[in-house]
């Protein structure tokens, strides 16, 4: 972060620091360009400081910025899978399947360990999930397939199902940005020309040079697909495909309803039309059954 919680806050005592100054820190913030989820993410770990330390915090009642413009709504379609695959290094080629047969975290599936694969299901231990509990990937024909490959590239003296050349992975992003600008699912964009709003804006051409500066960089801003995009991929297919969202959360690990919905993009265009479409439909159907009861017969009149 640019301007880090200690760097700001330096050696103020918890009691003096109010919510004045806490606003202060949000304004410079703003002011720095950062995003709203990177402000609330830097309130929450300072509450959770007072928390742990038992302390009143006198910011308490202060509520995060809105971040309803930054929820990420990418997913593949099956053949940006397919094409991926193809393009990316093999240890991550199956890190990717895994991750768009599954659902699960990047960060659950770095730390599978051949242990955790018993019958016909991986059991992952509570200290490897995000949220502490523990849970069940069941192994269909695909994660077979990818377990099976790991099998064959394992290597003596290491544990982990997906690795390195017997390393963990720690960081996959060059390879991956790159495996995604080659297939049109990312770009490269300079990390000095912006735009008014403090936006890079320039996109490199296929020598990572900038066409506005001229700069050429090594390691230039990344812009577009991510990993986590096959979880969200993953959730979404599961439930168009028929399954209730309890259902889906029980394959993607998801703790609460809201939560996944989020990421399966339940509300996306279509299906938000579809629904206004079905209230709209049964209104229709409710006032014609209004109208035929309160509409008065009339028979053959008599004399």
């Amino acid at each position: 972060m640019g301007v880090p919680l200690r760097a700001f806050f330096g050696d103020a005592r918890a009691v003096g620091i109010d919510e004045i100054k806490v606003q202060q820190f949000v304004s410079l913030l703003l002011t720095k360009k950062k995003q709203n989820a990177t402000i609330n993410r830097s309130l929450l770990l300072l509450k959770q400081a007072y928390k742990v330390c038992k302390l009143p915090c006198a910011f308490s009642n202060l509520l995060p910025l809105d971040e309803s413009g930054n929820v990420r709504k990418g997913k593949f379609s099956q053949s940006e899978v397919a094409q991926l695959l193809l393009t990316l290094p093999k240890n991550l080629s199956d890190i990717a399947e895994f991750a768009y047969e599954t659902g699960a975290r990047s960060g659950e599936i770095l730390k599978l360990r051949w242990n955790y694969v018993q019958g016909d299901a991986i059991e992952v231990p509570a200290l490897d999930t995000k949220n502490r509990k523990a849970r069940s990937i069941v192994i269909t024909d695909t994660v077979s397939d990818v377990i099976a490959r790991r099998r064959k590239a394992r290597i003596p003296g290491c544990d982990l199902v997906f690795h390195n050349e017997g390393r963990a992975i720690k960081d996959y992003r060059k390879a991956w940005h790159s495996a995604c600008v080659l297939n049109g699912l990312g770009r490269f964009l300079c990390r000095t020309c912006r735009d008014e709003q403090g936006k890079c804006d320039s996109v490199l051409d296929a020598e990572r040079k900038c066409p506005k500066c001229g700069k050429k960089w090594e390691v230039p801003k990344y812009q577009g697909r991510i990993m986590h995009d096959f979880r969200r991929s993953a959730a979404h297919e599961m439930w168009r495909a028929g399954s209730t969202v309890e259902e889906c959360m029980e394959v993607t690990g998801h703790a609460t309803a809201a939560m996944f919905k989020r990421y399966a993009d339940l509300f996306s265009e279509d299906e938000r039309r579809a629904k206004q479409r079905k209230v709209q439909e049964r209104r229709h159907l409710w006032r014609e059954e209004q109208n035929a009861t309160t509409t008065p017969q009339t028979g053959a009149l008599t004399n």
